[in-house]
């Protein structure tokens, strides 16, 4: 359904006005009402145009931010040298951060932690991701015990 449907044309083009400008009064001159200043004020009371702002607004949110799919799509096309639209191609560093942030995003890469962790009274061991889940186990089991 589109954000539109329901409102007639004068509504729709103050709906435009409005989500560019952000001022009702001035939404309501440029879509050609005679008496702007209340007319704008009323029609933002009005249920079916307050819908019409929000499905406007997240039309033009969602148009604007880039999905999954289409960052991924891009970054392969910057990771294998194609050309932008005006004939340039991505350096060879462009490239390889395109391939890095492709990996992370597909979880190609495993990223390792050391944490340092208190043994005893003035005592520090370094130990790795592996160690701290199996002491937190340890730790945990005994607390069911």
């Amino acid at each position: 359904m589109a954000w539109h449907q329901g409102l007639t044309e004068r509504q729709r083009r103050f709906c435009e006005a409005y989500a560019a400008t952000g001022n009702a009064t001035e939404a309501a001159r440029q879509a050609g009402y005679r008496k702007p200043d209340p007319q704008g004020a009323e029609n933002l009371g009005k249920p079916r145009i307050v819908e019409a702002l929000e499905a406007l607004r997240q039309e033009t949110t969602a148009a604007a931010a880039a999905d999954r799919e289409e960052r991924q799509a891009f970054w392969t096309s910057v990771m294998r040298g194609e050309a932008d639209a005006d004939g340039t191609r991505p350096t060879i560093r462009d490239r390889l951060r395109a391939s890095e942030l492709l990996g992370k995003a597909q979880g190609d890469f495993l990223e390792r932690r050391e944490v340092t962790a208190s043994v005893g009274p003035g005592i520090s061991s370094l130990i790795n991701d592996d160690q701290a889940e199996r002491m937190a186990r340890e730790y945990l089991e005994g607390l069911d015990g």
